[in-house]
């Protein structure tokens, strides 16, 4: 089993997009894959559980009121999710940075290929804790300098935690967002990307499309939308690409 998270200090650039639409494919791919909600705004709960959501979640998992299980909800036979709370903020881990390690281990023991982490955009306990249990960090941006600029500043947070609490931690890669070619400045800063971290970027980018926001705001995958968008392709090619990238393979390849 490996554990993803997803991640970049900087909010709006996509990670709660990412983290559903990856997971989906994972899953499409033949994995079994379980969703964790660190976010506070929970924005990845509730794409999965648009209503008001009122059973376990991961707060209650990390404060040990209720079992992994209790907690998992299946979205399918091999897709689940474990929801999250706007108590996690407020949740003192008190050195526990492994807390989030046992709920990982719980799902491996139950089979999950894969744990898809969406991480929130700052570096507050349970973002440790989410860090210290994934074996890999994909980081999202935008191609904009802003979001560009903070790439640098947590590739270091990401290397003090490796040394200091995760030996096993890796850069999975770096994936670019809401990419739209048209631009002369997405071009120019693109150029300016790979100057500065080379192979460390993936390949696969996703388009700046609509179809985004309106699978979002209808809590479906972006495959799930009515009509077919080219960020379909570009979610499938991503999630082979890291699986190629991470050197995991099942009966489907």
């Amino acid at each position: 089993m490996k554990t993803i998270s997803i991640a970049n200090a900087k909010g709006g650039v996509g990670k709660t997009t990412l983290s559903v639409n990856l997971a989906y494919e994972l899953y499409r791919k033949g994995y079994k894959v379980a969703m964790i909600d660190l976010d506070s705004q929970c924005d990845l709960s509730k794409v999965y559980q648009p209503l008001e959501y009122t059973g376990p979640n991961i707060v209650d998992v990390l404060q040990k009121k209720c079992r992994v299980t209790e907690a998992l909800i299946p979205i399918n036979e091999n897709l689940h999710l474990i929801p999250g709370s706007r108590e996690i903020l407020q949740l003192n881990f008190s050195g526990s940075e492994q807390a989030l390690l046992r709920v990982t281990k719980s799902l491996k023991s139950q089979g999950a290929d894969f744990v898809v982490i969406d991480h929130p955009p700052t570096l507050h306990d349970a973002a440790l804790a989410g860090y210290v249990a994934s074996d890999f960090v994909l980081i999202v941006s935008e191609a904009e300098a802003f979001s560009v600029q903070n790439l640098g500043r947590l590739i270091e947070d990401l290397t003090v935690i490796k040394d200091a609490f995760q030996p096993n931690l890796q850069i999975l890669r770096i994936v670019m967002n809401k990419i739209d070619h048209r631009r002369c400045l997405t071009q120019y800063t693109l150029q300016e990307c790979k100057a500065a971290f080379g192979d460390s970027m993936l390949s696969t980018m996703i388009s700046n499309d609509t179809a985004v926001p309106n699978s979002l705001n209808q809590c479906i995958p972006v495959r799930h939308l009515h009509w077919r968008s080219k960020t379909v392709s570009q979610f499938s090619k991503l999630a082979s690409e890291m699986i190629e990238r991470m050197g995991v393979i099942n009966e489907h390849g």
